[in-house]
This record gives C-alpha cells, structure tokens and sequence, in this order.
C-alpha cells in the first residue's frame, strides 16, 4: 500500500468514502465504564486471526494439563503450610521467585522490576496524612542509620496504597474478602549488591488510616510479623496492578487511540501504516476482558479484595489521573523521582525502558520526516487534525494530554512514541511478568482472607495461612494469569508486509537494529543484577495489548 497524506492522494472520493465507512463502524460507548471511551461494537475486522487462535491454543495446551494434576482439594479445607502453594505447579514450570520470596530482597527487587515497577516514589519529606514523623520513624533504628539525612538528600523511597482504602471488600464462598491499603518506606544504600547498592525496606504501616493506632512494623520486629506486614503490602501492589497500572493505563487508556485512528485517518495515511501494528487485537481483547474478565461473577469479582464496582472504582480513579504527557515513559519517572540514576542507580524498569523509548523515539522521527517534509505538510494533513480533534473530544476519544491541533512534528512524534511505548514495552513489563510473580500465590495474593486487627498483626503461622487465598482461589489466580501471560503474538519492530515504501524499509532496518543492540545492553546490564530483567528485551515484548 503506497502511503499518501490526505492532501497528496490521487484518489480522494474514494478515500473519503471509505473513511466515512469506518466512522459507521467504529463507534464509541461512553456508558460502560463512565468517563472512558470505549468501543461499542468491535468490527469484524478487528477479530483474532485463524493463526493468533492457533498458536495461544498451542501456547496454553499445558495449563488444563496442569490444573488435572494439581492434587484435589476440597473448597472448604485450608492449606496446611506455604509448601503447599507449591504443589500447584506439578506440570507448569515452578516460578523463581518461590525459592526468595520470603526475603527482604526480593521484596524489595519488585518494587524496582516486578510485576508494578510504577509505585515506588521518591521522598523528602513526609507524605501528607502520615501520622508519624521521621524523628518516630528513627527511634526504630538508634544509630544505625541517620533517615533524617537520608530524607533530606532524597534517598527515602516509599509504596503508598492509602488510596485504595475505599476498598471495603468483596465476598467469597465462605465469607468476606479483604484489601489492606498499607503505606511502606524504603532506603537506598550505596553498599549492597555487587558493589552497587541496593534498596532496603524500612518500615511498613498496615493501617496508616488508623494513625498512631496502627503500629509501624520493620524489620526487627517478629519475622512472622514482619512477613505479614510485606504480605499486606504484596497483597495491595497486586491490585493497583491489575486495575491500575495494567487494565487502565495501558488496555482501557488506548482503546480510544485505536479507535479514532480507524474513524479519522485513511489506510494509507503514514500515521494509520505506523500505527495499526500496535492496534492489532486489542479492541477485541479489550472487549473479552469486560465480557469474560470484569463481568460479574468473573475473575475480578471472584478474585480481587474488592467488589467488582469497588475493583471497577479503581480503574476509573486510575483514568482520572492519567493524561498521555504526563504518563509518557521519562516523564512519569520524573514525577516520582525516579528518573535519576545517580541517586537510585538500580533500577532495570527504567534503565531497560529508557533503551526501548529513545529507539522508538528515534524510528518513529525518521519515519514521520519522510512525509511531513515541511511545516505546510503537517498543517493541511485535515486527516490529521481531525483525529487530534476527535482525540480530545468529549463525544470522541476523551484523551487528556493531547492538543486538539497538531502543528508541530515534535507533538506528533511525543504522541506516536508515547502510544507506541504503551501498547507495546509498557503492556509487556506489567504482563508478561505475572507469571513469575502472582501465579505463586505466597507471593502476591489478589486477596486477603482474614481481617487485619487493629494491631495489624498476625499471632501465629496458621492465622497467616488463613489470611492467603484458599485452594480454590489459588487455583483459579494460577490459571487465569498463566493464559494471560503465556503467549506472545509477534516482536516489537517487525511488522510484516506493512513498510512497503522503500523508505520507510530502510528506517524501519535501522530501528530493528537499535533494537538489537539495546537487547544487547540488556543481557550486559543483567549481569551486574540480582535477578535478570528480561520483560523488557526487545524480543520478548509484543508491538500491541493482544493479550
């Protein structure tokens, strides 16, 4: 297909005709899920391929495999001991992290490349509403190191969970399920880890909305106790995940990308060429998640701490702080003060991520400058500002973040980057790492299911067993996050017969090489790391959300 902007193209009634077409199918739904713009029929277009059934088929043989061979356990029995957790993977591979999970490292490993690299912030003084002060804080620790110095120069870090705290708790078979919404602290120190230093946890408040009268746990105090704490916090991060950071601010933020892309810009319109790689699947896997996945009665309502309206609330509250500028890659790390790795130099979610965003960035401005040659080309492209109009727009897409004029090729190259980074390294690093993180249900449990006391604490080790997920849950989080995380469809970069131009081959080379050397620099950078952070290497993340 030979890419023509609107004002160049040598058939223009047939191109606004098969525009106008597309504007009849691709409408949007405002209803579903209130403010965010959906799809509100998928065209049939859009649907799985013969070959993407095919092979996720094949990709998840072993899982109906597995659930036979895990042992049959009845609904109503507990789980004696955390080894049994194990028991749940006799066929599927057993993940890493059950052999560390336990530890402060690998709890803290996770806040930097785990399954939600994207909580942890930086701090110099303390959070609003927090009811301790550092001075509190320091009396835990006498002398053994000085937080008001580490606070003062921005090497306090802190996973704050208070605003879930609406979250009052769904229900199961036998009872109440429920969210601790905790606050926890963390400290980078320069000795650590192959000499490079390393991030340690320092305090966890299970109830900060309790004040004073929710202790602050750390970990000198009861093992047990202390485990329970990072339990509580694993338990939030894993929602956040799911609502937040992977269902809202990747699947639902880019839908309307999709969308409006179909309706305003024509087949062969550069942008819709360069674009409709990194839309392939998702309106339909976005449209079987709300049918399959948030429906009632499904695995969020079944599985997460919270109702599904409460679960649903979370996602929406997600919607309302995202804008695309804002949550661009470089510059949502710089607005949790993560962005510096002078003064946080370990951090593999960010420094693999940034190697994946400059390569995009660049590919994307080669590309776009062999057609908007001049200012002139960009403004009379009407194609163009109707999208960015369609984009912004109320009875449109509803994005923030976004001018409803494009006059420049810089906003068009930030915004192409940015919805590209999205569908594709962004989606991969909260999805494909699920597997190694929430199937092993010790871990990151979706739920807890015991009440905290007031104390926040648990008495002994058969209270904490009650407090995880029973088998049935087990299974069924096992199960669904292994389909969701097994498959991949295609690898960033390569997109079939779509770059024809010969130009466009040759800057679409260039980037596949660039890709190549930052998994290179990947592979070198896992060397000097406690745990390998492979989500990120080009090869294994997927141009789109196509699962």
């Amino acid at each position: 297909m030979k890419p023509y902007l609107p004002q160049n193209d040598p058939e223009p009634t047939q191109r606004k005709n098969l525009l106008e077409r597309k504007q009849g199918e691709y409408e949007f739904d405002h209803n579903f899920l209130v403010p965010m713009a959906m799809i509100k029929n998928v065209p049939s277009v859009e649907n799985f391929s013969t070959k993407y059934i095919a092979e996720r088929t094949l990709e998840t043989a072993e899982l109906p495999l597995n659930m036979l061979a895990v042992k049959t356990r009845s609904l109503w029995d507990p789980l004696d001991e955390l080894q049994d957790y194990e028991d749940y993977f006799p066929v599927l591979p057993k993940p890493n992290v059950i052999k560390t999970y336990q530890t402060d490292n690998s709890f803290c490993e996770q806040r930097l490349c785990g399954a939600n690299p994207l909580v942890l912030r930086q701090i110099q003084q303390m959070p609003d509403g927090f009811a301790f002060t550092i001075s509190e804080l320091q009396e835990k620790f006498g002398d053994s190191i000085d937080l008001l110095e580490r606070l003062r120069t921005g090497n306090i870090y802190v996973a704050d969970y208070r605003a879930l705290a609406f979250v009052k708790g769904g229900t199961y078979e036998r009872g109440k399920k429920y969210l601790p919404t905790p606050i926890a602290f963390f400290c980078w120190r320069s000795s650590g880890f192959s000499d490079r230093g390393q991030l340690v946890p320092i305090a966890i408040q299970i109830n900060p909305t309790d004040g004073k009268q929710s202790q602050l746990i750390t970990p000198f105090d009861d093992p047990l106790v202390w485990f329970h704490a990072k339990l509580c916090v694993q338990i939030a991060d894993a929602n956040h995940h799911e609502m937040s950071s992977h269902l809202c601010r990747t699947h639902f933020v880019m839908e309307p990308f999709a969308i409006v892309t179909a309706r305003q810009i024509a087949d062969n319109h550069p942008l819709n060429l360069l674009l409709k790689p990194h839309f392939r699947f998702m309106l339909t896997n976005n449209e079987l998640g709300r049918q399959r996945l948030v429906n009632r009665g499904g695995p969020v309502d079944e599985l997460l701490a919270g109702t599904l309206q409460e679960s649903l609330q979370i996602v929406v509250n997600a919607y309302k702080e995202w804008s695309l500028d804002q949550f661009s890659f470089p510059t949502e790390l710089k607005n949790r003060g993560m962005d510096n790795s002078d003064e946080l130099p370990h951090y593999p979610y960010r420094d693999d991520g940034l190697l994946l965003w400059n390569a995009i960035k660049k590919f994307v401005s080669e590309y776009l400058k062999l057609y908007y040659k001049t200012p002139q080309d960009l403004t009379a492209d009407f194609e163009l500002q109707s999208w960015a109009q369609e984009l912004v727009s109320q009875s449109g897409g509803r994005v923030k973040g976004v001018s409803n004029r494009i006059t420049t090729l810089d906003q068009l190259i930030d915004i192409a980057t940015a919805v590209i980074f999205t569908c594709g390294p962004q989606h991969a690093a909260v999805n494909y790492s699920q597997y190694e993180y929430m199937t092993f249900i010790p871990n990151m449990p979706l739920a807890a299911y015991k009440q905290i006391t007031s104390e926040g604490t648990i008495p002994d080790r058969k209270s904490l067993l009650s407090f995880l997920p029973p088998s049935k849950q087990t299974a069924d989080q096992l199960s669904i996050l292994f389909f969701l995380s097994a498959y991949r469809y295609d690898r960033l970069g390569y997109y079939d017969d779509k770059f024809l131009d010969p130009e466009a081959q040759e800057v679409l080379v260039r980037f596949q090489q660039e890709l190549n050397e930052a998994e290179r620099q990947i592979e070198l950078n896992n060397k000097s790391r406690l745990i390998n952070y492979d989500y990120l290497k080009p090869r294994l993340v997927t141009n789109s959300i196509s699962i």
